[in-house]
């Protein structure tokens, strides 16, 4: 069996999606050790354009995948609907205290690796605002500077705040070298609720509509963004969850003008016929608020709006 001999710590990135080819550019400029797995290997040729004036080869791929021990990290920068299938053979190969991080849109994946992996692996979930979007096959874009944000699932434990190098957790350490800054959070839960609010207008109201984020901020999307951000917190209040529906909003509007420009993932898996992340977006909340007896009728009709029209362009 293939063992990673590496006596330096080393992120393993699975896959070679915008987040993950952005984390790996970003590895290689701090002179951090990492792998790509993506999935189809023969054909991988594949560059980050960090700005104008520096483009980054990422050539550091393989396709058979090592053993893994306590001084790797196995980043999963996935949808949540593909982590079933790419963390599965990962499985027998993890030490039991090698960090799984877990990168997604929407919730949910942290049920499905609960499930793949033992009991007593450290699963943590981390959130970004970077910006990156893939210009063509070969070729992903850093659109704009972020924060991220992460945490243990489950586990409470870690004071909130700016990151002491000295006293983090690996994976902690290794994403503030890389891409900072990061927030190590007490609970990570509440900040994906926060990013999955920001999620649940922008992206399905940008792919229905065909714009891009800064017109989710115009006067013709408030009562939906109203609307939405008032089904958000009367869920999320059932889930143990307290937000301001006005201080919500702001952020969302905040968010949109900021990632001006960008098209959100959503409206480019439309756009280029790949399956969206609805389910665990809008789709999440209409669960949550089925399980409550909580009407979310427009989350509702948003899920069947975006993927009616993904039936349609497909």
């Amino acid at each position: 069996m293939i063992t990673n001999s590496a006596l330096s710590p080393c992120l393993h990135i699975i896959g070679s999606g915008a987040i993950g080819s952005l984390l790996a550019a970003a590895a290689a400029r701090h002179n951090v050790d990492y792998v790509m797995y993506p999935r189809h290997l023969p054909a991988f040729k594949q560059y980050v354009n960090w700005s104008d004036n520096e483009r980054i080869h990422l050539h550091s791929i393989r396709d058979t995948k090592p053993q893994l021990s306590e001084n790797d990290v196995l980043i999963v920068p996935l949808k949540v609907y593909q982590i079933r299938e790419a963390l599965l053979p990962w499985a027998p190969l993890l030490d039991k205290k090698t960090p799984v991080v877990l990168m997604h849109n929407g919730m949910g994946g942290e049920e499905i690796a609960r499930q793949l992996l033992p009991s007593h692996q450290p699963i943590w979930l981390a959130t970004t605002s970077h910006g990156a979007m893939r210009q063509d096959s070969h070729t992903v874009i850093y659109t704009g500077k972020g924060g991220m944000q992460i945490g243990v699932a489950g586990e409470p434990f870690a004071p909130s705040g700016p990151i002491n190098s000295g006293a983090a957790p690996l994976p902690v350490q290794l994403l503030d070298q890389v891409l900072p800054p990061v927030t190590w959070e007490r609970n990570i839960e509440l900040a994906l609720w926060r990013k999955l609010a920001v999620n649940m207008v922008i992206n399905p109201l940008t792919a229905i509509h065909n714009v891009p984020n800064r017109a989710i901020a115009m006067d013709e999307f408030a009562t939906l963004r109203h609307t939405l951000c008032r089904e958000f917190v009367t869920v999320a209040k059932t889930c143990g969850h307290h937000f301001d529906p006005v201080e919500l909003e702001e952020l969302i509007v905040s968010v949109a003008l900021k990632t001006g420009a960008n098209y959100s993932s959503m409206h480019q898996d439309v756009h280029y016929n790949r399956p969206t992340e609805i389910d665990a977006i809008n789709g999440y909340i209409v669960n949550m608020a089925n399980k409550k007896g909580i009407n979310v009728a427009v989350n509702a009709l948003l899920v069947e709006q975006v993927k009616t029209l993904s039936q349609i362009i497909g």
